[in-house]
């Protein structure tokens, strides 16, 4: 057999594989229930919120998704997704379709803006259940900027951003673009932070999680605060959960559970464990 006539045979192969295999589908609180599970999908390599493989994942994430199903009274399974270039992809392959290679959506997914704006474009999913606020966030390195304030320590100093992120857009263009030549890419939060840890760059600008994460126990060694963002008209946000649209039912189970959490402290307890400062969503 040629190599091209092989390929062709294991693609069709796998092709038939997929077809006699369904994929799972996400499901109304009743179906969850009968079947005994809860499928929980939390993003991949996305420490401290979820991270490890699928049988020994650990995170925030993960510790919600245990506490919703020990309330529901079933057993939680974790689909590991990897993220998309948009949100929307993360919904499309987490939530409502599946992703191509076949392996079905999460009856509910964990770690999605709560943004309705986002909601109108993805009409098969509902969006709910916020659970904390994120915020944009700036660490320095003091050994580096002295006394300096954010902006002109910046002017002087390379500031590091993950690529194609709000932070990069925003600093590349802020302030008349007067810190352009001082933006720092990398593929990475975590890369951002260690770089500055090596003396490379002053600061970091991401999510405040994310770099309260990546600096883990040296964190009292840097000075973390929010940033001066005229123009910007989303400094912080919501993040919250998704189902599919025909999963009302199960949003409605899920909520109060998520309610209690954030009221009793619960949550803001699973943050402090994995050295984040927890914001909670506002009351309404």
């Amino acid at each position: 057999m040629t190599i091209n006539k092989a390929v062709r045979a294991a693609v069709l192969s796998l092709l038939c594989l997929l077809a006699v295999v369904p994929a799972a589908a996400a499901r109304p609180l009743d179906e969850v229930k009968k079947s005994g599970f809860l499928r929980v999908g939390v993003y991949r390599d996305f420490a401290p919120f979820s991270s490890g493989d699928s049988t020994a994942l650990r995170g925030i994430d993960v510790d919600l998704g245990n506490a919703i199903a020990k309330r529901l009274g079933v057993r939680v399974q974790y689909l590991n997704l990897t993220s998309g270039e948009q949100v929307d992809d993360d919904l499309r392959n987490g939530v409502w379709k599946g992703h191509y290679l076949g392996y079905g959506v999460a009856d509910v997914m964990l770690h999605i803006p709560y943004d309705k704006l986002l909601e109108l474009r993805n009409d098969n999913v509902y969006l709910f259940a916020p659970y904390y606020r994120e915020q944009l966030a700036v660490v320095m390195d003091p050994a580096q900027t002295g006394g300096s304030d954010l902006v002109t320590a910046f002017s002087d100093h390379k500031v590091g951003v993950e690529g194609d992120t709000l932070a990069d857009t925003y600093l590349l263009s802020a302030f008349g673009g007067a810190l352009r030549e001082q933006v720092a890419h990398f593929r990475g939060v975590g890369d951002a932070v260690a770089a500055m840890r090596r003396g490379e760059i002053a600061g970091v600008m991401a999510p405040r999680s994310q770099i309260e994460g990546a600096l883990g126990r040296n964190r009292g060694r840097y000075h973390l605060t929010s940033m001066p963002t005229p123009g910007l008209t989303i400094s912080s946000w919501l993040i919250g959960m998704a189902v599919k649209v025909n999963a009302h039912d199960l949003a409605y189970a899920i909520e109060p559970v998520v309610q209690s959490m954030v009221q009793d402290g619960s949550l803001a307890k699973s943050f402090v464990k994995h050295g984040l400062t927890y914001v909670p969503p506002p009351k309404e």
